[in-house]
């Protein structure tokens, strides 16, 4: 039988599977989301414990070779200052030829030769050979010593050097614009705040070997050949950060897996300048920090619009979300319709009950006919054979009434005890009487027997095109079944 309904039922089902779909599709991809974002919160943890254990190597680095560098000078055992040969135009090179170097050693070029130079040298040799040894494999590469009045530079790793020009490095031409003044020196040894210590890092600037941009952790080599606590230096420790090497550094930290859609932005907190290492670093907003020193902090995001349309299983949720609406859709339907039986539907008969009739009403009624039919001398086999039997006699017709008509299309309505309404859709009044007709005739074909007697049934039934309000049309039908009950006797 058809649900009248099932337009309304459908954009209700329609809406609320929608919602249910949004609403769990949103939540599973919040849940990923969250989950992607507590891994970006451990890949920054680690990328953060790497820069800080970069910043503590250079301390201990810085330390190690002042204490070798007064050693060498005090016992006289720096070398030979022979070790120095020229460099084109651009001073004084051990290790330093622009076109080949030896990677067994380190580089150092310098405006002159000079003792402080040599020792400087040797004692930072001694220094790379021993962190070698002890740490193979693990060696950093962009770590090089810069006189306090930058008449020398040398680099741990040789091939550094090859580019360098005196005439054209900013930290040789104005050193003191880029570090800051050191404190003395047991204050900087004691200070457990490595973010506090930290804070001697540069600003950001472009960097000569890889044209980048990039900063620098700043350690102090103190010298401490008086006999007083001494904040004076003889050279600075650099290790320089240079974009390509911080997204190696995440990448790593990451196991080469960055999740989609994370932003990751290095900010420099005292004048707000920033390098962006992965993503979108405009977007930012809702940013979480990692601090690495009073001057530096990691900014950290992950993209919800990159996330959804790139996280494999984020792709999947999306993909398998309209397969779910169709299910949910489909089956809240017919349960929305399973509904409407126990409103609209006469448990007796199996057909509609007056109810409906508010419904149909709302709808266009054109090319319509009804019928109205009832049952002869229903009260008398209620009376003689008792309502069990009379309502057997009501199923028996409306059981021809639902057989005779188009299950789709039209209905039949149970308005009163015995009273019924067929509504034909697309119909003329022709079509009304023959589906009356035969309906009355296979009624009175029917043998019904009650207890061993046979009871006859009949109906008397009127018709009415339906031109305007249904109600007038069914009245008109109402005036024709009367004539034909009284036409019977």
């Amino acid at each position: 039988m058809k649900i009248v309904q099932d337009g309304l039922r459908n954009r209700q089902a329609l809406l609320i599977s929608g919602l249910i779909t949004l609403l769990f599709t949103s939540l599973f991809i919040f849940v990923i989301y969250e989950q992607r974002f507590a891994a970006a919160s451990d890949g920054m943890n680690r990328l953060q414990t790497r820069m800080v254990d970069i910043f503590n190597d250079n301390e201990l680095i810085a330390d190690a070779t002042g204490e070798r560098y007064h050693q060498i000078k005090n016992a006289g055992m720096c070398g030979d200052t022979s070790l120095f040969v020229p460099r084109d135009n651009d001073g004084w090179g051990i290790n330093a030829d622009r076109n080949r170097t030896h990677s067994a050693t380190g580089a150092m070029v310098a405006k002159h030769t000079g003792i402080e130079a040599l020792c400087m040298f040797t004692a930072a040799e001694f220094i790379r050979d021993r962190v070698n040894t002890l740490n193979p494999g693990n060696y950093d590469a962009h770590r090089y010593i810069i006189a306090k009045d930058a008449d020398y530079f040398y680099w741990f790793t040789p091939a550094d050097s090859r580019k360098f020009h005196f005439s054209d490095s900013e930290m040789a031409r104005d050193i003191r614009s880029f570090f800051y003044p050191p404190v003395d020196f047991y204050t900087r040894l004691l200070e457990k705040n490595v973010k506090t210590k930290a804070l001697s890092s540069t600003n950001f600037y472009t960097d000569k070997i890889t044209g980048d941009k990039a900063f620098s952790v700043v350690s102090y080599i103190y010298d401490l050949s008086g006999k007083e606590i001494s904040d004076h230096i003889v050279a600075y420790l650099v290790y320089d950060h240079a974009r390509p090497e911080l997204q190696e550094a995440l990448a790593k930290a990451f196991d080469n897996q960055i999740p989609q859609g994370l932003n990751v932005a290095l900010v420099n907190v005292t004048n707000n300048e920033s390098l962006c290492l992965t993503g979108d670093c405009q977007s930012m907003g809702g940013s979480i920090v990692k601090i690495v020193s009073e001057k530096y902090e990691f900014k950290y995001t992950i993209s919800l619009g990159r996330f959804v349309t790139h996280d494999v299983q984020a792709g999947i949720a999306i993909l398998l979300a309209p397969f779910f609406f169709i299910m949910i859709s489909l089956g809240l339907k017919a349960w929305l319709n399973e509904s409407d039986l126990k409103i609209y539907i006469d448990s007796l008969t199996g057909c509609f009950n007056r109810k409906i009739l508010d419904i149909i009403k709302r709808r266009t009624l054109s090319h319509c006919a009804v019928i109205l039919l009832d049952c002869n001398k229903f009260k008398a086999i209620n009376d003689t054979w008792g309502h069990v039997a009379g309502d057997r006699a009501l199923q028996v017709i409306a059981n021809r009434m639902l057989s005779n008509t188009r299950t789709s299309n039209d209905m039949v309505i149970r308005t009163g005890g015995d009273e019924f309404v067929i509504l034909l859709y697309r119909a003329k009044a022709s079509d009304a009487i023959a589906v009356a007709e035969r309906i009355a005739s296979q009624v009175q074909g029917y043998a019904f027997w009650v207890g061993g007697n046979q009871v006859p049934l009949s109906v008397s039934w009127g018709i009415a095109e339906v031109n305007g309000a249904l109600d007038a049309a069914i009245q008109l039908a109402d005036n024709e079944m009367y004539k034909m009950k009284q036409a019977k006797g």
